[in-house]
This record gives C-alpha cells, structure tokens and sequence, in this order.
C-alpha cells in the first residue's frame, strides 16, 4: 500500500507547522560522515510530492540529515493532475523522486531505502541489519492500514462505508490495533540501546519513517477519532521523537521550511 495522502490535499493540510524546541545538549547526536563521505558526489535528486508532510517528510528529512542536495517540488492539485496523466508516474503515485533527470523511483520505502543508501541511514554490507530494519518499515505500513482505508475508503473499495461506520473503525482503531502496534515499537525501543528503533547507533531510515508518521497520527483535527493524546503512554516512542527533532540538520530543517505543532507531551 502506498501513498495514503496523494490525494490533493486540503487548504488545512497545506499549513505549515510550528518548529520544535530548541533540543538539550545531550539530545544533540548527530550522525558525522566520514572523509570519504562528505567527497562523494551525489546524484541529482529531484522529489514530487505535495505541500504536506505524508509520506514524502521522511525523505526530505533523511536527505537533509545526510547533507545530500534536494530539489523539493511541492505540487498543486493541477501541476500532479497534468503529471498522472502524463504517464510518468509509474503506479500514478506520488513520492515520486528522479534521479539524474533520467530515472524515477517509486513507493516511498523503495526511495528511502536509495535515499538512505546515499545518507548511511541504511546499511550497504549488513544484510541483516539490513532485514530489522526493512521489517520495522514494513510494520509501519501494517500499522498504518486500517487509518488508511477509513481516510481513503473510496480509493480502497469501501465508498459505501457511512460516516458511522467509520467513526466505529476509528473507535477501534484508537482503542486496540493502534495501541497493539504501538507496544510493538516500545518493545523494540526498550532492546535498543541507543534508542533508535532498530538498535543502530546512529538514526536509521526506519526513524525517519516512523517518527513524521506518528507525529501526523496525532495531529489535532487531522484523523478523527484518533486521540492526540494516543502515544502519552509510550515513553520510549515519546522519547524517540524528542531524539529525531533534536537533531541538528532536522532542527534546521523545520526552521527553514516549515513549524510542527506539537502535542505538549512531545515538546
């Protein structure tokens, strides 16, 4: 599944967010490329999404994280329209990110995992590390579903749904798969070390996936029936988020593009 927020998105979704505190010292960890990294040439990275966070902030982020250029169109409902009808989009989606001006890449968890490729955010020769990490990715995708299709139920084949039976959908939701999901991660974020999600010591793309997601599921007035109080009893997750929004070139990220509006518990 891919892509949940590619339809056109809404005046209030276009509204930029509120930028995070001003991170301590001890939450200052930032990942320090080597010599040989800070010379490579990266290829020229052009990303098509919309003005929203959704699905295409994690690869913003990693690039800003891993110092790589990024040419960061943000479309309007017309400019993706012309573009869909083009063919160019392979799966008629957007992220869509194009490389040298002569490929695209398609499906967010595929350009992330290219993205984090170029930024050491995903492991190159650690076929296993590799695998935790595409499984916490994966999760995400599973975690996220049943929001997906009650947000988008047209789209999914469940247009005939009514307003009623999605606000019990939500109810269920919010009250059991969420929180079950959510256990999930903490598990995994109490065997880290670090405190990052795959127990990596720097950040990994499963991070930067995770962490804009979960800040979008409790967005005030943005997924009905989801509480924004929904992670205050997950203490690492809370904890992980502070540790990704502290990182300097994601603080300097929201100061240049865009303000979060953050629930009191997560500042």
């Amino acid at each position: 599944m891919e892509n949940v927020e590619a339809a056109s998105p809404s005046k209030k979704q276009r509204m930029e967010h509120e930028a995070p505190v001003s991170p301590s010292k001890s939450q200052k960890t930032e990942h320090k490329a080597t010599a040989d990294e800070s010379q490579k040439t990266h290829p020229k990275l052009k990303l098509y999404y919309f003005n929203i966070p959704g699905k295409g902030e994690p690869i913003r982020l990693a690039c800003a994280y891993g110092g790589v250029e990024l040419d960061d169109f943000r479309m309007h409902a017309n400019e993706f329209h012309d573009l869909k009808v083009s063919g160019k989009l392979a799966f008629g989606q957007v992220p869509a990110l194009s490389v040298n001006d002569d490929q695209m890449i398609f499906q967010s968890a595929a350009i992330m995992r290219y993205v984090g490729k170029l930024t050491g955010l995903y492991p190159t020769n650690d076929d296993l590390l590799a695998a935790k990490i595409d499984m916490i990715v994966d999760s995400e995708n599973d975690m996220f579903t049943g929001l997906a299709v009650s947000r988008y139920r047209g789209r999914f084949g469940f247009g005939f749904l009514t307003e009623d039976h999605v606000a019990t959908v939500r109810k269920s939701l919010n009250d059991e798969i969420l929180p079950e999901h959510l256990r999930n991660v903490e598990k995994l974020l109490e065997e880290s070390t670090s405190g990052w999600v795959a127990g990596t010591a720097n950040p990994s793309i499963a991070d930067f996936i995770l962490v804009p997601r979960l800040l979008w599921l409790v967005e005030a007035d943005t997924n009905h029936g989801i509480s924004d109080s929904l992670l205050e009893g997950y203490p690492r997750i809370c904890a992980l988020i502070k540790q990704l929004l502290a990182l300097p070139a994601v603080v300097a990220f929201y100061e240049k593009h865009a303000k979060l509006h953050l629930p009191a518990h997560l500042k």
